[in-house]
């Protein structure tokens, strides 16, 4: 593989950790091939790839797209990287990196709800404490196994929550996507309403017939966890690749 950059921030090596060409898609793709929907996902969306995000910045925006859609947690991330993150140029165009923990931690709470983060400002301001001050060590977490990662991140001392705004969700795409737990299956409205749709006996039949077909009621975490755990001993070690596929069918169907 060959990268050329300006930016001594992008060589090859990140661009092959970022997107994961260490790894062999028709492999992966060929253990979550389980029956004809996935067998479909994989064919409209071949090419689809997991990607490996930094830790903090990955587990802060997951945070910051709580209860959101894209287009706003896409102006929410943009605005505090241009507040409180490092100015860079690239190929002569301006951008900001994401903000270190740090950088969040030292924030006044006023400059911070300035970004429109609602509700997620708190959130976000104590995941940056928690992180900045080792309260959370990716190393140590992430090094666990899946279940007891997902754990960590949900966690409560003495009745608080460790990282407020991490919950099964949001736990699960950090684990994903930063995290190496491939297994780790993420189950947001789309992905709900696909598993209704296509795989109901999967859900159980109290799940099935709260939900429904349309899978618009919010999951609680026992039956979050207890779905989630479904698809996972389905799909197996890459079922986070099946979500993906999944997600994508979801979408565009």
């Amino acid at each position: 593989m060959r990268c050329a950059s300006s930016s001594d921030r992008l060589d090859s090596s990140f661009v092959r950790n970022y997107f994961r060409l260490d790894e062999d898609l028709t492999v992966v793709l060929a253990s979550i091939m389980k029956d004809d929907v996935e067998r479909e996902a994989i064919q409209k969306f071949y090419g689809l790839k997991l990607v490996r995000q930094e830790r903090w910045e990955c587990l802060a925006s997951f945070v910051l797209a709580t209860n959101s859609n894209i287009p706003r947690i896409r102006a929410m991330v943009e605005k505090v990287s241009s507040v409180f993150g490092e100015p860079l140029e690239f190929e002569g165009l301006p951008y900001h990196s994401f903000p270190s923990p740090e950088a969040i931690r030292r924030a006044k709470a006023s400059k911070l709800r300035s970004c429109g983060l609602g509700y997620r400002a708190r959130f976000l301001r104590q995941v940056a404490e928690a992180v900045d001050d080792g309260s959370i060590d990716f190393d140590s977490v992430y090094s666990m196994g899946y279940e007891d990662a997902r754990r960590a991140l949900t966690s409560k001392i003495y009745g608080e929550k460790v990282l407020l705004g991490v919950g099964p969700k949001v736990a699960d795409c950090a684990l994903l996507f930063s995290g190496g737990k491939d297994e780790a299956f993420p189950i947001d409205v789309w992905v709900a309403r696909a598993i209704a749709r296509f795989y109901p006996a999967l859900m159980g039949r109290s799940l099935r017939k709260k939900l429904g077909s349309s899978a618009q009621k919010k999951l609680t975490a026992p039956e979050y966890s207890k779905l989630s755990k479904s698809m996972r001993d389905y799909f197996g070690a890459n079922a986070g690749y099946a979500q993906q596929y999944l997600y994508m069918l979801s979408r565009n169907r």
